[in-house]
């Protein structure tokens, strides 16, 4: 078989096709090889990875795939504008790629290309050079868009590598979006531990804090305790505990309501921190001081390297001051007072709780001996406030065990001798302590909030003595007053609950008498005058006790359905000696009669004290001179035997 022969010009055509192959080849495979690291970078997108390095590494991968003479990328913001992100070595030409877009945004070529998923070519004004353009979007959103200069030749010869431009640009889009969602996550994460961080601030501000005065409360106030101690264990420095409480604090509460009781606090509170702030050392040093408010009306201050014992008395006494001022609480003036216990480390204790404990023995010392003052612990006060606490725990079953007891003083008519009624006065037969007073409990039962179920004991056992007493001993008008507290007056349906009480009995209302203080009503004149008129509603008779102790005025007693004044003792004690009690007693006595009332003296304890107040106009009285308080069985006894007490006249 003979050879077969190529023509010269089949031979050239056969070696530009050669060529041709050997250069696709090449560029597929140097365009796989860029796809492939491309893919890898793309694909390890992270939430570091920022929009303009995504762009710029994206048009380093298209830089080796096409010979651009200049390329950029341009991002569509949130207005629906592009804006040029990024461009790779800008040609300083006179006719720039800027421009060319510029020109193919004014034409709407632009606008077009964005919707085509490949490369545009397009002509551009400068002869011999084309602009392509592919836009950069992912299914379901457009990103941006790619722009690239080119000559016209170079363009013709990179052909085959635009498919492999569409996969690099549709993987930016996806970087683009991934970047973007990282970035959404990264922004909500921030926002959610800028959130955390805030409320487990306040969390723990909250739990470290009272929420009235926004001081430390007992918890914190125990732990800064406890730090100072460690600070200063083994040094020559001193720490002062000053624990403060509220004198009548309850009393006041009840009588104006729990608005005022916190608003009372809180400026206590303000008047104690300023204080503090404005206090030095022997130095001129601010105080290294704490003020915590540990619950209730009771505050503690913390004072760190105490400066001697002077330097704590002073603080205290400016302490015991600063309280006991009068502030306007809702338009009403309230006089406050405080009483002090101050244990001093490490005399008085090493740790935190024996302190604690050692200051509050101090300070109801200081309660006991008249309030609005101050004591330092000494170690004989363990002894007493245990027997306080014992009292406290044993209070809570009296009632139960029947250990409350009732004695009677008898009300004596001041011309004719004849017994009128009696006042009630509870007594604790305490089975360690014997008869107890009501002044050895009856504070703690309003601390305790047992005063209300005391209350009521006591008048259903004035029932059930009532229906006991022989009929010849109460005559019409025969009636026994029982003492009522502040909390009592504050207790929304008292009148409902005292009728219950006697009509379960059987007793007739006006055979009750309830008393209460001058000083109870006038805390609250507008809320003792509605109660007062509930309770006369259903028949009960209503006694101020203690008249002159407090500061009633005639308006005042002319608004209240009272039946009853009640000269204090204090005044009738020094009758005989004088004067100026004595024009008070008959002020007094005339103006009850002004205002239609019964007139009672209390603390009557001499025969010349009951002829004074006879001369006087005064109708009743009751004191020692005539009777002691007895038990109900003498007191029973008594009326049997139809008994004339002494008399004047």
């Amino acid at each position: 078989m003979s050879p077969s022969y190529k023509t010269p010009e089949e031979v050239n055509a056969l070696h530009e096709r050669i060529r041709f192959l050997e250069e696709a080849l090449e560029a597929n495979a140097y365009a796989m090889d860029v796809l492939a690291s491309t893919t890898a970078i793309f694909g390890d997108t992270d939430r570091n990875r920022s929009p303009d390095l995504i762009i710029q590494s994206s048009l380093e991968s298209i830089r080796r795939l096409l010979p651009a003479r200049d390329m950029a990328v341009y991002i569509l913001d949130s207005e629906s504008s592009f804006d040029l992100a990024y461009q790779l070595h800008p040609q300083e030409d006179e006719y720039d790629l800027a421009d060319a877009v510029e020109d193919l945004i004014q034409e709407g070529t632009f606008s077009w290309a964005l919707h085509q998923n490949h490369p545009v070519c397009l002509p551009s004004r400068f002869e011999g050079e084309n602009v392509l353009l592919h836009v950069i979007s992912t299914r379901t959103r457009i990103r941006g868009m790619f722009a690239a200069r080119f000559r016209q030749n170079d363009l013709q010869r990179h052909e085959m590598t635009l498919s492999t431009l569409t996969m690099v640009l549709f993987n930016t889009g996806y970087a683009l979006e991934s970047a973007d969602l990282f970035q959404m996550m990264d922004r909500r994460q921030k926002a959610l531990q800028r959130i955390t961080e805030h409320q487990s601030r306040e969390l723990l501000h909250h739990q470290s804090h009272d929420s009235l005065t926004n001081l430390p409360n007992r918890m914190l106030f125990s732990d800064r305790l406890s730090q100072a101690i460690h600070r200063h264990q083994g040094t020559d420095h001193h720490i002062a505990l000053i624990l403060l409480d509220l004198d009548n604090f309850k009393r006041l509460n009840d009588s104006l309501g729990h608005r005022a009781g916190d608003e009372l606090i809180r400026k206590v509170a303000q008047d104690l921190g300023k204080l503090l702030d404005r206090s030095r050392d022997r130095s001129g040093r601010p105080l290294r001081a704490t003020l915590s408010r540990l619950g209730g009306d009771e505050f503690g201050i913390l004072v760190e390297d105490l400066q001697g014992l002077e330097g704590c008395v002073r603080l205290v006494t400016d302490v015991v001051r600063t309280t006991a001022v009068e502030r306007t609480i809702f338009d009403r003036p309230v006089v406050t007072s405080a009483s002090c216990g101050i244990a001093v480390f490490p005399y008085d204790g090493e740790d935190s709780d024996v302190l604690l404990s050692n200051a509050d023995a101090a300070m109801y010392e200081a309660k006991q001996r008249g309030r609005n003052g101050f004591r330092f612990y000494t170690q004989d006060l363990n002894s007493r406030t245990f027997h306080h606490f014992e009292l406290e725990k044993e209070l809570g079953t009296a009632i139960e065990q029947d250990q409350l007891v009732l004695h009677y003083q008898p009300k004596v008519d001041l011309h004719t001798g004849d017994i009128l009624g009696a006042e009630a006065l509870i007594r604790w037969q305490h089975p360690k302590l014997g008869l107890l007073p009501p002044s050895h409990f009856i504070e703690l039962a309003e601390d305790m909030t047992l005063i209300e179920a005391i209350g009521e004991w006591v008048l259903r056992q004035v029932c059930r003595d009532l229906k006991r007493l022989p009929s010849q001993g109460r005559d019409h008008g025969f009636r026994v007053a029982i003492n009522v507290s502040a909390r009592q007056l504050r207790q929304p349906d008292l009148a409902g609950d005292f009728h219950a009480i006697l009509q379960a009995a059987n007793v007739a209302p006006e055979c009750i008498e309830l008393e209460l203080t001058e000083t109870t009503i006038m805390d609250d004149p507008k809320g003792a005058a509605r109660m007062f008129g509930r309770l006369r509603e259903i028949g009960m008779r209503l006694a101020v006790d203690d008249f002159g102790t407090g500061h009633a005025s005639l308006i005042q007693l002319k608004k209240l359905p009272a039946d009853t004044l009640k000269i204090d003792r204090s005044f009738v004690q020094d009758l005989e000696r004088s004067n100026s009690d004595a024009r008070i007693v008959q002020a007094i006595v005339q103006m009850a009669h002004t205002l239609g009332l019964n007139i009672i003296a209390e603390g009557v304890e001499t025969e010349r004290q009951a002829e004074i107040l006879r001369e006087f106009g005064c109708n009743e009285a009751q004191g020692y001179f005539f009777a002691r308080p007895m038990a109900f069985n003498d007191f029973h006894a008594l009326l049997q035997d139809q008994a004339r007490l002494p008399r004047t006249g």
